[in-house]
């Protein structure tokens, strides 16, 4: 179902499915859990588009007070797919490691800037990567 909805670009009902996947109930947030103790999930829908002509480099930022991120990819052809690299380092680090986007369905799951970590999101200069990203607080 989730996949019949990227296609379809209908974010309005993706939106809704995920708000169900993150409840205290639901099957992402039970996944979650297992990695770091939090209590509520935040999210958006990502996408970043190569044909947008707004598509720039993001700039570092440590998420604030959540205790962990993720990025679960709903990017259909990553094979096409050039930037869009998640960054992660040390606050103020120039050397960072560079994380390539999933398949469909890949998640990656990062600590932020309580731990004292940082991210950016890299140009996306062809393809198109849709990604949920999300914060545990």
């Amino acid at each position: 179902m989730i996949e019949t909805l990227v296609r379809a670009e209908n974010w309005d009902d993706l939106d809704g499915e995920f708000k169900k996947l993150t409840q205290q109930d639901g099957s992402l947030y039970l996944f979650l859990k297992k990695y770091h103790e939090f209590e509520v999930i935040e999210f958006i829908i990502s996408i970043r588009d190569s044909k947008n002509e707004w598509e720039e480099d993001g700039i570092w930022h440590d998420d604030g007070s959540r205790s962990c991120a993720f990025s679960l990819s709903l990017t259909l052809e990553p094979d096409l797919l050039i930037g869009g690299r998640l960054g992660i380092r040390h606050k103020g680090e120039k050397n960072f490691l560079e994380i390539s986007t999933p398949r469909f369905g890949g998640i990656i799951i990062f600590l932020t800037g309580i731990y004292g970590f940082e991210h950016k999101i890299h140009q996306v200069t062809s393809g198109k990567r849709v990604i949920i990203a999300g914060w545990c607080s």
